[in-house]
């Protein structure tokens, strides 16, 4: 995902090297399960799992969760605990209860992404860190998830030139204390 337009707008290259040991550091920080929310995750909770990050998961389809769940048998760790179908208009997370997630923000699974976003900013803990990540075919220009963000109470953990009219690539917000 480390792409030139991530750079070119201000955003840390979110590869998944670097996704992982954000994601398992601010997990460490707060004792907690990184929460993974959407499609194609898989691979990335593989690699959480094989660090011994304790993961959740909540995916569209059992499609997913099979994916899930043969990806976390080949890193060599126990399946996590899988919602599926639990995905809908509204998170099914109770308000400041998430200190540490990821978000595939796809539009075939959340056809209202701005609503998705501030979801995501009502379900997070104070001081928590949201990845958001582009689905398959998201075209959203960076600097609109970016406001969507704001409005939600999610802003960059450093200061950082705002997306623009580049395509989103990506982006690590935190929530407000």
């Amino acid at each position: 995902m480390s792409t030139p337009t991530s750079a070119a707008c201000g955003h840390a290259p979110l590869d998944d090297a670097t996704l992982g040991t954000l994601l398992a550091g601010a997990a460490a920080r707060r004792t907690a399960p990184v929460r993974l929310v959407g499609p194609g995750l898989h691979d990335l909770a593989a690699r959480l799992i094989a660090d011994g990050v304790p993961v959740e998961v909540s995916v569209p389809r059992r499609r997913d969760a099979r994916a899930l769940r043969r990806a976390a048998r080949r890193a060599g760790g126990s399946v996590p605990p899988v919602g599926v179908g639990e995905i809908d208009i509204d998170l099914p997370f109770s308000a400041a209860s998430l200190p540490v997630v990821a978000c595939r923000l796809d539009p075939k699974t959340f056809a209202f992404p701005r609503h998705t976003v501030r979801e995501l900013g009502r379900a997070m803990a104070p001081g928590g860190v949201v990845v958001v990540l582009p689905g398959e075919r998201a075209s959203w220009p960076a600097g609109l998830v970016d406001a969507w963000a704001a409005a939600a109470g999610l802003t960059p953990p450093d200061e950082r030139e705002t997306g623009g009219a580049l395509p989103f690539a990506g982006a690590v917000y935190r929530a407000r204390d």
